[in-house]
């Protein structure tokens, strides 16, 4: 197994993040738009939410995964984050969103007092679903024809994870 070291994004990662968008693969699995540059690579998580969580995955010195993990403000949503995840084209499949992914779900279960996390995919990115199960994300439905990639319309899938200790009743369940 590759040895990797997730840790908090530093202002020298800007040009590895900015490296891993800059592939239409994975580009063509995300919200965005190619050709971004470095300063919007570094404000991306930032400028959304400045009290969340942004990791990267370190290979040798270098930036190989992103994650980025917004949490909600809403006072009623407070319980609730989302997030986003890329891997460098070249090291995907080999541990680096699963090490990105477990190192987020410690923090949102033991740190960050979080019921659900929840996320939107591709949904012809089978890797990344199954990659999101293997973490307990289970699907909850699909948006039909809202991403527009490789000039057509497809579909996201939405999915999410609570926390395994703190499943909730639902409103009208509970105990009298």
């Amino acid at each position: 197994m590759t040895a990797f070291v997730v840790r908090p994004v530093r202002p020298g990662d800007v040009d590895d993040i900015a490296a891993i968008y800059s592939f239409e693969q994975v580009i063509a699995n995300t919200g965005q738009i190619p050709h971004r540059d470095a300063a919007f690579w570094r404000d991306f998580y930032r400028s959304r939410d400045p009290q969340g969580v942004e990791l990267v995955c370190e290979w040798q010195g270098r930036a190989i995964g992103h994650l980025g993990m917004i949490l909600n403000q809403a006072p009623r949503r407070k319980h609730v984050a989302s997030f986003g995840l890329c891997v460098h084209p070249e090291h995907q499949g080999r541990g680096a969103g699963h090490a990105l992914m477990t190192e987020m779900l410690n923090l949102a279960d033991n740190w960050l007092n979080l019921l659900r996390v929840e996320l939107t995919v591709a949904s012809t990115n089978g890797r990344a679903i199954a990659l999101y199960g293997r973490h307990g994300f289970v699907r909850e439905g699909e948006t039909r024809f809202d991403m527009f990639r490789a000039g057509r319309y497809s579909h996201t899938t939405h999915m999410a994870r609570f926390h395994p200790g703190q499943m909730p009743l639902l409103a009208g369940q509970e105990d009298a």
